[in-house]
């Protein structure tokens, strides 16, 4: 009998323990979802994107709201060179990044750092690809200037200058004679009056 009573006095002990460490991971599954960190569902442009030209923002969609406490938006070209820092507005669970200078061809990575609804911070990286330069399409885009052309006199107009000039010219040698003949007339009349009133004294 009393060895029957020191077993079960033995027993309890261990079954209370079981329990215990099986409540004890009960509590801790259901506690584990609430304390989970927010995660990225999504981004635009996506991860890997390869795109034409360049997005005018970067927008950041989470799993949950997320804190407005120093949202980061960095973004490096190939050579890690620092193209961009931008501070993204957060409106619930989205951050949205505003491009103020379009990106670059080639390949950028983006870096990002919010603060999630746990009050954690977390963080992530993605790639996106851009074709086409913005000061490339820019001169592309661009009409080519036409050049005024180079003032020339018309044809027609260059033959009225000529016919006037020779019309000039004409009329210059014609009265040449004309007025030979009338210097002669003139002296003749001249030196017969004189010669008259010499006759007469």
């Amino acid at each position: 009998m009393n060895t029957l009573l020191s077993r079960h006095a033995s027993v309890r002990p261990a079954v209370l323990a079981a329990l215990f460490a099986a409540l004890l991971a009960a509590l801790l599954a259901l506690g584990a979802p609430a304390q989970a960190h927010d995660t990225l569902l999504e981004s635009d442009p996506a991860d890997g994107a390869t795109l034409e030209t360049s997005p005018e923002a970067i927008t950041l969609t989470f799993s949950a709201d997320i804190l407005e406490v120093s949202p980061l938006v960095r973004i490096t070209d190939e050579s890690g060179e620092q193209l961009a820092e931008i501070t993204p507005s957060v409106d619930g669970p989205v951050a949205t990044a505003t491009l103020e200078e379009p990106l670059p061809a080639g390949t950028s990575t983006v870096q990002w750092r919010v603060v999630s609804s746990d009050g954690h911070p977390i963080e992530g990286t993605f790639e996106v690809t851009v074709e086409q330069d913005a000061a490339a399409e820019e001169t592309t885009e661009a009409p080519a200037e036409e050049s005024a052309p180079a003032e020339t006199t018309a044809p027609a107009e260059q033959g009225e200058e000529a016919t006037a000039e020779a019309a000039e010219e004409e009329s210059g040698s014609s009265m040449t004679p004309l007025l030979i003949v009338l210097g002669v007339v003139v002296v003749g009349a001249v030196g017969a009056v004189l010669l008259i009133m010499r006759r007469r004294d």
